[in-house]
């Protein structure tokens, strides 16, 4: 299968490993909240969001997201309860088959960067050998991302893990592809970006 894949970081000929960016130490002592109680999440969170406003102070934005961290530790703490069978969004890599989702996700996240900052990110094409992915509207995981920036709603994120793993859909779904395997990012297509 034909797919593609965004990355600041890598460079045609580079490894695409599991778990690249080593996010899952930032998301971890969310899921061990999760599994001691609710409360305890919530004190992570609120945490998480004091030291976000450290962190950004000090200009270190890119690691201050406390709401990222948390809404993966909350998505991964259903997949480890709920959906045991599921890809973690924690050890695999992600992948999208539609250009133009490629554009819209693109637009969203990076559409009102600076230059500079869109000059980094690459779009590479792959071919995925691998009959085991998984596919989920990543339109829920940004459902779940807003209800934790805007109001710090666990339950919310909660329900939206549930709806994401259950495999549901939004109106304009944003399907995107997980993998747990390893692949060599080979075609660099960031042209067909801009």
């Amino acid at each position: 299968m034909k797919a593609y894949h965004m990355s600041e970081t890598l460079r045609s000929g580079d490894a695409l490993e599991v778990d690249h960016q080593k996010i899952v130490n930032l998301a971890e002592p969310f899921v061990q909240a999760l599994e001691h109680s609710a409360d305890s999440f919530y004190g992570m969170v609120l945490n998480g969001k004091y030291f976000c406003a450290v962190l950004r102070k000090f200009r270190l934005r890119e690691w201050s997201d406390y709401a990222k961290w948390s809404v993966e530790g909350a998505f991964e703490f259903i997949r480890r309860t709920e959906f045991p069978d599921a890809i973690s969004r924690l050890q695999c890599n992600y992948f999208y088959d539609n250009l133009e989702n490629v554009r819209r996700l693109y637009e969203y996240d990076w559409g009102d960067e600076p230059e500079e900052v869109q000059s980094n990110l690459h779009l590479f094409q792959v071919m995925l050998d691998d009959d085991a992915v998984q596919k989920y509207d990543m339109s829920i995981y940004d459902q779940a991302y807003d209800a934790m920036e805007k109001s710090q709603d666990v339950q919310t994120v909660l329900n939206c893990a549930r709806r994401y793993f259950a495999g549901e859909h939004t109106e304009k779904p944003i399907w995107e592809i997980l993998s747990d395997r390893n692949i060599k990012i080979t075609e660099d297509v960031t042209a067909l970006l801009r």
